[in-house]
């Protein structure tokens, strides 16, 4: 047998463990979303999440765009609410120190 060979072995024998271990961890999340997310973020290709969660490639990949805008928006809310709140703190004391 070539080296070759018994990393080729070695390989499909980590990516088997891989997906076990996915699967074991996103039997915690209650929602398919939450399992989509996970596995997004330890870094499964839309496909393979596809393939664990029996779902469809373009299932998976409807599901992300729909979480990565919501994050979007969410940032950018976080955002205006932080610099809106910066403002107001600076008016309050720009007003007390040309009164007195």
């Amino acid at each position: 047998m070539s080296q070759n060979d018994v990393l080729t072995q070695i390989s499909e024998k980590l990516d088997k463990i891989l997906k076990l271990l996915a699967i074991g961890a996103v039997k915690e999340c209650s929602s398919e979303q939450e399992k989509i997310e996970l596995l997004d973020s330890l870094g499964f290709r839309p496909i393979e999440i596809a393939q664990l969660l029996n779902k469809s490639p373009d299932n998976v990949n409807v599901q992300l765009n729909i979480m990565r805008k919501k994050k979007q928006k969410s940032l950018k809310t976080a955002v205006k609410t932080e610099t809106e709140k910066a403002i107001t703190e600076e008016t309050p004391s720009e007003e007390k120190g040309g009164s007195e």
